[in-house]
């Protein structure tokens, strides 16, 4: 999916770490997707929902993470109700800081997708700010 198009929703949630050590993308994916039990068992209970009206839950997000460069890690995924990409990126700043952010972007297919996210979007948000602070808390 391009991340030029039309979406229907997107959202960036960026942290600034003090520290002079580099973190890449691909680390950054790799502690992002660390979660707590909660969040592990929350996605779970997500998959088990949605099975029934053919929408398939992931096992795994991180399987799917393409490493674009250092500074740039994406997952990207299309099905029948709705599209979406997540953007990982990691930048170096002035006085020893590194700015962490993660972009999503979804397009909806149709009215289920739209449903789904509806439902889905709060938890989205919530986890997405709970993972980013938690990486921040750990480097």
């Amino acid at each position: 999916m391009e991340l030029n198009k039309h979406f229907d929703y997107t959202d960036n949630y960026s942290e600034i770490v003090h520290t002079t050590r580099l973190i890449s993308a691909e680390e950054l994916t790799d502690r992002f997707f660390c979660a707590p039990q909660w969040i592990t068992a929350l996605m779970k209970f997500r998959n088990a929902i949605v099975k029934p009206f053919g929408l398939k839950g992931e096992k795994n997000l991180s399987d799917f993470v393409i490493v674009e460069s250092d500074r740039l890690a994406t997952i990207s995924k299309n099905n029948k109700h709705l599209d979406f990409v997540i953007a990982f990126m990691t930048e170096k700043r002035m006085n020893d800081s590194l700015y962490l952010s993660v972009c999503t972007k979804v397009r909806y297919n149709n009215r289920m997708g739209k449903f789904y996210f509806t439902i889905i979007k709060p938890f989205h948000r919530l986890i997405c700010k709970i993972l980013l602070k938690r990486v921040r808390r750990n480097l």
